[in-house]
């Protein structure tokens, strides 16, 4: 079992929670446990508490993370242009295979990932 544990924003389908899972991650999604109408604030303080990466498209977790003088979570933002699942899930593998590594750092941090490139935020 990896050690890496996520949670999946209000806008990521539960479907990735479902590919993630595929291979041994510890998975969360806010729409399979009926939250996903909670605000920014209290999801990040859930990832928080439970020391899970989020997964969103939501920029304003990047802002969240970046003025934060105490970096409570860490986050993988997705800019990607086409935000279906299968590019979701293709993107988040291909980052996850490659950084899985970093990630496992425990360091707070804050991924934004394209369909071409991650930047790594510490």
């Amino acid at each position: 079992m990896l050690n890496h544990r996520f949670l999946l924003d209000a806008n990521i389908s539960p479907e990735t929670a479902v590919f993630l899972r595929s291979f041994g991650f510890d998975v969360k999604s806010l729409i399979e446990e009926g939250m996903s109408d909670i605000d920014d604030a209290a999801v990040a303080r859930k990832a928080a508490k439970e020391k899970r990466i989020l997964i969103t498209f939501d920029l304003d977790f990047g802002e969240m993370y970046y003025f934060s003088t105490q970096k409570g979570f860490s986050a993988i933002v997705l800019r990607l242009g086409d935000q279906r699942v299968e590019a979701v899930n293709t993107a988040l593998e291909r980052f996850l295979k490659v950084h899985k590594s970093i990630l496992r750092q425990r360091k707070k941090q804050l991924v934004i990932l394209t369909e071409t490139e991650a930047r790594i935020i510490v």
